[in-house]
Protein backbone atom coordinates (compact mmCIF):
# COMPACT_ATOMS: atom_id res chain seq x y z
CA UNK A 1 0.00 0.00 0.00
CA UNK A 2 2.94 2.66 -0.04
CA UNK A 3 2.73 3.23 -3.26
CA UNK A 4 -0.85 4.25 -3.28
CA UNK A 5 -0.46 6.01 -0.11
CA UNK A 6 2.25 8.03 -1.52
CA UNK A 7 0.34 8.93 -4.97
CA UNK A 8 -3.26 9.74 -2.43
CA UNK A 9 -1.24 12.17 -0.83
CA UNK A 10 0.33 13.68 -3.94
CA UNK A 11 -3.36 13.62 -5.68
CA UNK A 12 -4.76 15.56 -2.52
CA UNK A 13 -2.63 18.29 -2.74
CA UNK A 14 -2.33 18.50 -6.59
CA UNK A 15 0.67 17.94 -7.03
CA UNK A 16 1.69 15.81 -10.06
CA UNK A 17 4.40 12.99 -10.18
CA UNK A 18 5.69 10.23 -12.70
CA UNK A 19 6.14 6.94 -11.40
CA UNK A 20 9.57 5.02 -12.16
CA UNK A 21 9.49 1.13 -10.73
CA UNK A 22 12.87 -0.26 -12.94
CA UNK A 23 15.25 -0.17 -10.03
CA UNK A 24 16.38 -3.81 -9.64
CA UNK A 25 18.36 -5.38 -7.20
CA UNK A 26 21.91 -3.84 -7.07
CA UNK A 27 20.79 -1.15 -8.99
CA UNK A 28 23.05 0.08 -12.10
CA UNK A 29 23.88 3.14 -13.69
CA UNK A 30 22.12 2.45 -16.58
CA UNK A 31 18.53 2.02 -14.46
CA UNK A 32 19.21 5.20 -12.75
CA UNK A 33 19.53 7.26 -16.07
CA UNK A 34 16.99 5.95 -17.58
CA UNK A 35 15.42 7.24 -14.05
CA UNK A 36 16.88 10.64 -14.12
CA UNK A 37 15.83 11.32 -18.03
CA UNK A 38 12.17 10.92 -16.94
CA UNK A 39 12.85 12.98 -14.11
CA UNK A 40 13.99 16.15 -16.36
CA UNK A 41 11.81 15.57 -18.73
CA UNK A 42 8.48 15.73 -16.41
CA UNK A 43 10.49 18.69 -14.79
CA UNK A 44 10.50 17.11 -11.24
CA UNK A 45 11.37 19.28 -8.30
CA UNK A 46 11.81 16.24 -5.90
CA UNK A 47 12.76 12.72 -6.11
CA UNK A 48 10.68 9.73 -3.56
CA UNK A 49 12.22 6.48 -2.98
CA UNK A 50 9.58 3.85 -1.61
CA UNK A 51 11.36 0.27 -1.13
CA UNK A 52 14.16 -1.39 -0.22
CA UNK A 53 17.97 -0.19 0.10
CA UNK A 54 17.86 -0.24 -4.24
CA UNK A 55 15.20 2.01 -4.15
CA UNK A 56 16.01 4.36 -1.65
CA UNK A 57 19.95 4.75 -2.46
CA UNK A 58 18.64 4.84 -6.19
CA UNK A 59 16.08 8.03 -4.96
CA UNK A 60 19.54 9.86 -3.80
CA UNK A 61 21.55 9.12 -6.96
CA UNK A 62 18.64 9.99 -9.03
CA UNK A 63 18.43 13.31 -7.54
CA UNK A 64 21.72 14.22 -8.70
CA UNK A 65 21.83 13.35 -12.17
CA UNK A 66 18.08 14.76 -12.66
CA UNK A 67 19.56 18.25 -11.04
CA UNK A 68 22.52 18.02 -13.22
CA UNK A 69 21.29 17.30 -16.78
CA UNK A 70 24.95 18.09 -18.60
CA UNK A 71 26.49 14.86 -16.26
CA UNK A 72 27.26 11.20 -16.91
CA UNK A 73 26.36 9.49 -14.90
CA UNK A 74 29.90 8.60 -13.63
CA UNK A 75 30.23 12.37 -12.00
CA UNK A 76 28.69 10.05 -9.24
CA UNK A 77 31.31 9.11 -8.13
CA UNK A 78 33.74 12.22 -8.50
CA UNK A 79 34.68 14.03 -5.70
CA UNK A 80 32.54 17.21 -4.31
CA UNK A 81 29.06 17.65 -3.83
CA UNK A 82 26.87 19.09 -6.27
CA UNK A 83 23.16 20.57 -6.08
CA UNK A 84 20.55 18.08 -6.06
CA UNK A 85 16.93 17.54 -5.66
CA UNK A 86 15.13 17.09 -2.28
CA UNK A 87 14.39 13.61 -1.39
CA UNK A 88 12.18 11.78 0.47
CA UNK A 89 12.44 8.06 1.78
CA UNK A 90 10.11 5.55 2.60
CA UNK A 91 11.33 1.74 3.24
CA UNK A 92 8.90 -1.03 3.03
CA UNK A 93 11.76 -3.25 4.33
CA UNK A 94 13.58 -3.20 8.08
CA UNK A 95 17.79 -2.94 7.30
CA UNK A 96 19.20 -0.95 5.49
CA UNK A 97 18.47 1.74 6.87
CA UNK A 98 18.90 4.18 3.74
CA UNK A 99 15.94 6.27 4.70
CA UNK A 100 18.65 8.23 7.55
CA UNK A 101 21.97 7.76 5.86
CA UNK A 102 24.03 9.65 3.28
CA UNK A 103 24.94 6.65 1.51
CA UNK A 104 23.75 5.49 -1.89
CA UNK A 105 25.64 2.47 -3.27
CA UNK A 106 25.61 0.97 -6.68
CA UNK A 107 26.21 -2.10 -8.77
CA UNK A 108 29.72 -1.19 -10.82
CA UNK A 109 29.99 -3.96 -13.46
CA UNK A 110 33.68 -2.48 -14.22
CA UNK A 111 34.45 -2.90 -10.78
CA UNK A 112 32.96 -6.00 -10.20
CA UNK A 113 31.75 -4.92 -7.22
CA UNK A 114 28.94 -2.68 -5.43
CA UNK A 115 30.48 0.78 -4.78
CA UNK A 116 29.32 3.86 -2.80
CA UNK A 117 28.64 7.31 -4.71
CA UNK A 118 30.59 10.17 -3.33
CA UNK A 119 28.02 12.54 -4.08
CA UNK A 120 26.01 12.05 -0.46
CA UNK A 121 22.96 13.34 0.70
CA UNK A 122 20.53 12.88 3.55
CA UNK A 123 16.96 13.04 2.79
CA UNK A 124 15.14 16.07 3.51
CA UNK A 125 12.30 13.29 5.33
CA UNK A 126 11.96 9.56 6.06
CA UNK A 127 8.37 8.10 6.96
CA UNK A 128 8.43 5.22 8.50
CA UNK A 129 5.41 3.18 8.94
CA UNK A 130 5.33 -1.17 10.09
CA UNK A 131 2.04 -1.40 7.97
CA UNK A 132 3.88 -1.76 4.69
CA UNK A 133 5.91 -4.10 6.06
CA UNK A 134 3.56 -6.90 6.86
CA UNK A 135 3.14 -8.78 3.88
CA UNK A 136 7.07 -9.07 3.55
CA UNK A 137 8.26 -12.56 3.24
CA UNK A 138 9.41 -14.59 5.42
CA UNK A 139 13.16 -14.87 4.21
CA UNK A 140 13.10 -11.04 2.97
CA UNK A 141 12.10 -10.07 6.44
CA UNK A 142 14.78 -12.11 7.86
CA UNK A 143 18.01 -10.98 5.35
CA UNK A 144 17.02 -7.83 5.55
CA UNK A 145 16.89 -7.62 9.37
CA UNK A 146 19.91 -9.56 9.63
CA UNK A 147 21.72 -6.43 7.64
CA UNK A 148 20.26 -4.11 10.33
CA UNK A 149 22.13 -6.15 12.61
CA UNK A 150 25.09 -6.01 10.91
CA UNK A 151 24.79 -2.27 10.69
CA UNK A 152 25.26 -2.20 14.24
CA UNK A 153 27.79 -4.01 15.41
CA UNK A 154 30.18 -2.80 12.40
CA UNK A 155 29.15 0.50 13.87
CA UNK A 156 30.19 -0.37 17.56
CA UNK A 157 33.46 -1.39 16.11
CA UNK A 158 34.28 0.69 13.80
CA UNK A 159 37.26 2.86 14.79
CA UNK A 160 35.25 6.01 14.16
CA UNK A 161 32.94 5.64 16.28
CA UNK A 162 31.22 8.12 18.64
CA UNK A 163 29.21 8.60 21.62
CA UNK A 164 26.15 9.18 19.48
CA UNK A 165 26.48 6.59 17.18
CA UNK A 166 27.45 3.81 20.47
CA UNK A 167 24.13 5.48 22.03
CA UNK A 168 21.74 4.44 18.75
CA UNK A 169 23.40 1.63 18.01
CA UNK A 170 23.50 0.13 21.90
CA UNK A 171 19.71 1.07 21.74
CA UNK A 172 19.07 -0.96 18.61
CA UNK A 173 20.71 -4.10 20.19
CA UNK A 174 18.09 -3.73 22.59
CA UNK A 175 15.15 -3.45 20.28
CA UNK A 176 16.65 -6.29 18.14
CA UNK A 177 17.00 -8.66 20.62
CA UNK A 178 13.69 -8.79 21.24
CA UNK A 179 12.84 -10.08 17.47
CA UNK A 180 15.03 -12.81 18.25
CA UNK A 181 12.34 -15.03 18.29
CA UNK A 182 10.04 -14.33 15.54
CA UNK A 183 13.09 -14.43 13.24
CA UNK A 184 13.87 -17.68 14.43
CA UNK A 185 9.82 -19.16 14.00
CA UNK A 186 9.25 -16.68 10.40
CA UNK A 187 6.01 -15.68 12.62
CA UNK A 188 5.56 -11.44 12.65
CA UNK A 189 3.11 -9.79 14.47
CA UNK A 190 2.83 -5.82 13.80
CA UNK A 191 4.70 -5.04 16.94
CA UNK A 192 6.94 -7.29 15.69
CA UNK A 193 7.44 -5.59 12.24
CA UNK A 194 7.69 -2.07 14.04
CA UNK A 195 10.56 -3.02 16.11
CA UNK A 196 12.19 -4.23 13.43
CA UNK A 197 11.95 -1.17 11.72
CA UNK A 198 13.02 1.28 14.40
CA UNK A 199 16.17 -1.21 14.70
CA UNK A 200 16.80 -0.77 10.89
CA UNK A 201 16.57 3.06 11.06
CA UNK A 202 18.41 3.39 14.43
CA UNK A 203 21.14 1.15 12.91
CA UNK A 204 21.28 3.28 9.79
CA UNK A 205 21.50 6.46 12.08
CA UNK A 206 24.78 4.97 13.69
CA UNK A 207 26.43 3.85 10.82
CA UNK A 208 25.84 7.20 9.50
CA UNK A 209 27.65 9.08 12.23
CA UNK A 210 30.64 6.45 11.97
CA UNK A 211 30.32 3.75 8.51
CA UNK A 212 30.13 0.16 7.61
CA UNK A 213 33.49 -1.76 8.44
CA UNK A 214 35.08 -5.18 6.58
CA UNK A 215 32.02 -7.27 6.29
CA UNK A 216 30.33 -4.86 4.12
CA UNK A 217 33.16 -4.68 1.86
CA UNK A 218 34.03 -8.33 2.22
CA UNK A 219 30.21 -9.04 1.16
CA UNK A 220 29.74 -7.13 -1.80
CA UNK A 221 31.95 -9.88 -3.57
CA UNK A 222 29.77 -12.42 -2.63
CA UNK A 223 26.77 -10.38 -3.94
CA UNK A 224 28.10 -9.70 -7.35
CA UNK A 225 29.93 -13.15 -8.17
CA UNK A 226 27.67 -15.47 -5.95
CA UNK A 227 24.43 -13.55 -6.02
CA UNK A 228 24.18 -13.80 -2.23
CA UNK A 229 21.61 -11.05 -1.13
CA UNK A 230 23.56 -8.22 0.88
CA UNK A 231 22.34 -9.32 4.53
CA UNK A 232 23.26 -12.64 4.01
CA UNK A 233 26.38 -11.93 2.83
CA UNK A 234 27.56 -9.23 5.57
CA UNK A 235 26.38 -11.79 7.92
CA UNK A 236 28.80 -14.12 6.49
CA UNK A 237 31.62 -12.23 7.97
CA UNK A 238 30.56 -11.09 10.95
CA UNK A 239 31.64 -13.82 13.59
CA UNK A 240 35.54 -13.98 11.75
CA UNK A 241 35.69 -10.04 11.94
CA UNK A 242 34.14 -9.54 15.34
CA UNK A 243 36.79 -12.80 16.71
CA UNK A 244 39.60 -10.07 14.82
CA UNK A 245 39.09 -6.90 16.00
CA UNK A 246 41.05 -5.70 19.23
CA UNK A 247 38.13 -4.56 20.76
CA UNK A 248 37.18 -7.73 22.69
CA UNK A 249 35.34 -5.40 25.15
CA UNK A 250 33.28 -4.17 22.84
CA UNK A 251 32.58 -6.99 21.59
CA UNK A 252 31.53 -8.41 24.79
CA UNK A 253 29.03 -5.20 25.11
CA UNK A 254 27.39 -6.49 21.76
CA UNK A 255 27.04 -10.17 22.93
CA UNK A 256 25.14 -8.78 25.94
CA UNK A 257 22.67 -6.32 24.73
CA UNK A 258 21.96 -8.92 21.93
CA UNK A 259 21.80 -12.43 24.28
CA UNK A 260 24.17 -13.90 23.09
CA UNK A 261 26.78 -16.48 24.69
CA UNK A 262 29.70 -15.96 22.80
CA UNK A 263 30.35 -15.13 18.53
CA UNK A 264 29.87 -18.63 18.12
CA UNK A 265 26.16 -18.69 19.47
CA UNK A 266 25.82 -15.23 17.66
CA UNK A 267 26.82 -17.56 14.58
CA UNK A 268 24.93 -20.03 15.02
CA UNK A 269 21.61 -17.66 14.73
CA UNK A 270 22.98 -16.32 12.18
CA UNK A 271 23.41 -19.82 10.23
CA UNK A 272 19.81 -20.62 10.75
CA UNK A 273 18.05 -17.49 9.12
CA UNK A 274 19.77 -16.79 6.26
CA UNK A 275 21.89 -18.56 3.35
CA UNK A 276 25.97 -19.00 2.75
CA UNK A 277 27.94 -19.51 -0.27
CA UNK A 278 31.32 -21.35 0.33
CA UNK A 279 34.65 -19.73 -2.19
CA UNK A 280 37.41 -21.92 -3.72
CA UNK A 281 41.21 -20.40 -2.83
CA UNK A 282 41.46 -18.93 -6.09
CA UNK A 283 38.66 -17.03 -5.66
CA UNK A 284 39.45 -15.78 -1.64
CA UNK A 285 42.94 -14.71 -3.24
CA UNK A 286 41.37 -12.17 -5.46
CA UNK A 287 38.91 -11.20 -2.83
CA UNK A 288 41.47 -10.61 -0.81
CA UNK A 289 43.57 -8.56 -2.85
CA UNK A 290 40.95 -6.71 -3.80
CA UNK A 291 40.22 -5.46 0.13
CA UNK A 292 43.82 -4.98 0.16
CA UNK A 293 43.46 -1.96 -2.48
CA UNK A 294 40.56 0.09 -0.36
CA UNK A 295 42.63 1.58 2.67
CA UNK A 296 39.67 3.87 3.89
CA UNK A 297 37.86 0.27 4.67
CA UNK A 298 41.01 -1.49 6.52
CA UNK A 299 41.12 2.10 8.24
CA UNK A 300 38.10 0.82 9.99
CA UNK A 301 40.01 -1.74 12.53
CA UNK A 302 42.03 -0.58 14.76
CA UNK A 303 44.89 -2.81 13.69
CA UNK A 304 47.15 -2.65 10.85
CA UNK A 305 45.75 -5.37 8.63
CA UNK A 306 48.07 -7.92 6.83
CA UNK A 307 47.18 -9.83 3.27
CA UNK A 308 47.49 -12.67 5.04
CA UNK A 309 45.28 -12.08 7.91
CA UNK A 310 42.56 -11.16 5.48
CA UNK A 311 42.96 -14.15 3.38
CA UNK A 312 42.45 -15.80 6.66
CA UNK A 313 39.17 -14.18 7.67
CA UNK A 314 38.09 -14.90 3.91
CA UNK A 315 38.58 -18.77 4.93
CA UNK A 316 37.26 -18.54 7.95
CA UNK A 317 34.17 -17.28 6.80
CA UNK A 318 33.50 -19.29 3.23
CA UNK A 319 35.35 -22.27 3.17
CA UNK A 320 33.45 -24.19 5.34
Amino acid sequence: GSLNDVTDALNAVGIGYAVFDEVEENPSLETLEKAAKLGIAEEADFVIGIGGGSPMDSAKAISFLAANPDEKPEFLFEAGNAKHLPVIEIPTTAGTGSEVTQYAILTVPEKKTKVGISKRTFAEAAFLDAKYFESLPVRTTRNTAVDALTHLIESYLCTEHSLMSDMTAEKGMNIFKDCKAALIKGEFDYETREKLLTASTLAGISIAQSQTSLPHSMGYYLTYFKHLPHGPANAQFTKAYMDFVPEQDRVEKILSLLGFKDTADLDSFLRKLVDRVTCTEEEINEYTDRMMNIPKKLATVSKQISRDEMAELFRKSVKD
